[in-house]
């Protein structure tokens, strides 16, 4: 009697594939996580960027004082604090003193701000697993988009940081904004 020969994979085959795998899943993964994290962090601070660029160009476009600022938790007015991890939010500064005066409507809900009061433009709430610091509590804009308190720095950091996932967001004189990556510090 003649037996055909069955194809399929043989025992040894089968782990040989199991081990093969399990170690390009090993060495994977991590890689991976770095990429997931380093993305997140970029893009909290892209966040914190497209604030920074809606404050100015309302300082501008309204010819007032416009002021980004440390949310409190709230986030209906300034914390005062320099930790912004809360969040933050935009508002028209009228006279420039780094508060919220008067608010009876907001530019998000589609009322429209007097031009004789202070307006609550954008509020973002902070970023996740991350905190954000600073040398100030607030970013305050002139008519002509340049700061009146700058520069100021920011650091945005992942909370398990641990190789290039923080920034340096750096808002100059003139209004513009830098960010830069970092090395993780202690």
């Amino acid at each position: 009697m003649y037996m055909e020969r069955q194809n399929g994979f043989t025992l040894v085959e089968l782990l040989i594939t199991i081990v093969v795998v399990s170690i390009l899943l090993a060495t994977a993964i991590p890689s991976f996580m770095q990429f997931i994290k380093n993305n997140r962090v970029t893009g909290q601070a892209n966040s914190f960027v497209v604030s920074t660029q809606m404050a100015r160009n309302e300082a501008v476009k309204r010819g007032a004082g416009t002021t980004l600022c440390a949310a409190n938790a709230d986030l209906d007015g300034c914390s005062g604090s320099n930790d912004w991890s809360t969040g933050w939010i935009v508002f028209s500064d009228l006279n420039r003193d780094g508060a919220i005066n008067t608010v009876t409507a907001t530019a998000t809900s589609g009322t429209t701000c007097l031009e004789t009061e202070d307006c609550l433009i954008n509020t973002v709430a902070g970023p996740a697993r991350s905190t954000l610091t600073a040398n100030s509590s607030d970013i305050r804009f002139l008519p002509t988009g340049q700061t009146s308190n700058g520069p100021i720095t920011l650091t945005l950091k992942a909370d398990d940081c641990d190789h290039k996932q923080e920034r340096d967001i750096t808002i100059t004189l003139q209004g513009h904004t830098n960010v830069t990556e970092q090395a993780c510090t202690p």
